[in-house]
């Protein structure tokens, strides 16, 4: 890709990208990008131009070369002058002569409606704003599809880290048993608040999204993350909500393995993530907190054989019992290796990852009781948590998607770890929920992957 890069610099045709949002991880995808050949950040939308600027800055862009642009055309003589453009009139963006737009807002019905625009105009999307995938990201992905644009999940952030982990195995011809990633959970946690995240992360001031973090805390965005992954290889959860297993990496391959070989999984073939704690909260030695996995299983006695007899040379464990292998990449770079998708794209014309299937859904659980008349808050808030759910089960139950429950009023009142249901809410309007619509009444059923 480097050197690829390189030619389009030198022939003066790099790749030209719109960020939408310079929130942290738009800012280090901006920041990125600005270091890289061959590709630029032709504009920012952004509505604190203050905001975009910072981003730009880190990058090494003189703020006084920036333009603000409030139209297609003066986003379109920013690009001809290769000055970045700063703009809060989407429309004119995606209008403009772009190449590809990354959507980094992190808002499930914005990031919904920019997506849409994008691809109506024939612009090529990576959706950074996974809660908006695991909603609507099979929607979009058709609609990308019938234009002959590219939709994508965001490369270096872990769904599609570890979605490169199961492509690598399935293309080799190995069966996955589990794949997914390591963080730092415990189902205990499923209740905490935006007021535990101080506490929690050790955080002081007030310069950070306590809901945000809220929902990593709760365990809402590690749901998330692996509904998207999902979604993208056809491999369902075990369970509803996931194991979150506190396990060691040498033994991974023994605990997530089906009951019959010892392990904790009712079916192999899943989507699971793994704690890098133990119950008292102190850390695993070997843990994959921040890292990816895939536990696999050879065709034959051969295979296994010869990779297990490299021992730990080539950095493969192999289960005792289960004899299947574990890969594992231990980080993710986040927005810092995101433009690797935007390379991919217009290089070879590959995504990083896409819900190519409607496999699982984000469903919604309250935190504590609830009254009818309450207005729901969304993911990492103070009244519902999510779980990752088989879409096939969370559309027979009427389980509302965690990503449609902002705004969403209580019709009656609510037990503590009750599902929220199109019967107990009332949900917003909102381009997601309509776009969400349209894909229900198209849906067909998907069978997940079992070889």
């Amino acid at each position: 890709m480097f050197h690829q890069l390189q030619a389009r610099e030198a022939k003066g045709k790099p790749i030209r990208v719109a960020v939408i949002g310079a929130g942290t991880f738009g800012t280090q995808i901006i920041a990125q990008i600005c270091r890289m050949p061959g590709i630029r950040v032709a504009v920012v939308g952004e509505l604190n131009a203050k905001r975009a600027l910072t981003a730009l800055g880190h990058g090494g862009k003189d703020p006084g070369q920036c333009r603000e642009a409030d139209s297609a055309n003066a986003i379109n003589d920013a690009i001809r002058s290769d000055t970045p453009a700063i703009t809060g009139n989407i429309d004119a963006l995606v209008q403009s002569n772009i190449d590809v737009v990354i959507e980094a807002t992190g808002n499930v019905n914005a990031g919904s409606l920019h997506a849409s625009k994008a691809i109506d105009a024939r612009k090529h999307v990576v959706m950074v704003t996974v809660e908006a995938d695991v909603v609507v990201g099979h929607v979009l992905k058709k609609k990308a599809d019938a234009a002959g644009v590219i939709y994508s999940m965001a490369y270096g952030d872990e769904p599609a880290v570890a979605y490169e982990l199961w492509d690598h195995a399935r293309t080799l011809g190995f069966r996955v048993v589990a794949c997914g990633k390591g963080t730092r959970f415990l189902s205990s946690f499923r209740k905490y608040n935006p007021d535990d995240v101080p506490a929690k992360y050790g955080f002081t001031g007030k310069d950070y999204n306590a809901q945000m973090f809220g929902s990593f805390l709760d365990g809402t965005k590690h749901n998330i993350e692996m509904t998207a992954l999902s979604n993208a290889t056809g491999l369902p959860p075990d369970v509803r909500g996931l194991h979150f297993p506190s396990a060691d990496l040498r033994t991974l391959p023994d605990v997530l393995c089906s009951r019959e070989k010892g392990g904790i999984l009712g079916q192999e073939g899943v989507v699971e993530a793994i704690s890098a704690i133990h119950p008292d909260e102190q850390f695993i030695e070997r843990h994959l907190r921040g890292g990816l996995y895939a536990v696999i299983d050879a065709p034959a006695d051969y295979y296994r054989n010869s990779l297990a007899s490299y021992g730990d040379i080539i950095g493969v464990f192999i289960g005792k019992r289960s004899r299947y292998a574990l890969l594992y990449r231990p980080h993710h770079l986040i927005g810092h290796e995101m433009p690797v998708t935007v390379a991919r794209m217009m290089l070879y014309g590959h995504d990083c990852g896409a819900p190519v299937t409607k496999t699982s859904e984000v469903i919604a659980q309250a935190k504590r009781p609830l009254k009818a008349g309450e207005i729901l808050d969304g993911e990492g808030g103070f009244t519902v948590y999510g779980l990752i759910e088989r879409a096939s089960i969370a559309r027979q139950e009427k389980l509302v998607p965690m990503g449609l429950t902002h705004g969403a009023k209580v019709l009656r009142d609510i037990a503590e770890d009750e599902g929220i249901t199109f019967d107990n809410v009332k949900v917003a309007d909102s381009f997601a929920y309509k776009l969400w619509r349209e894909g229900e009444n198209h849906h067909h059923v998907f069978r997940p992957e079992t070889g």
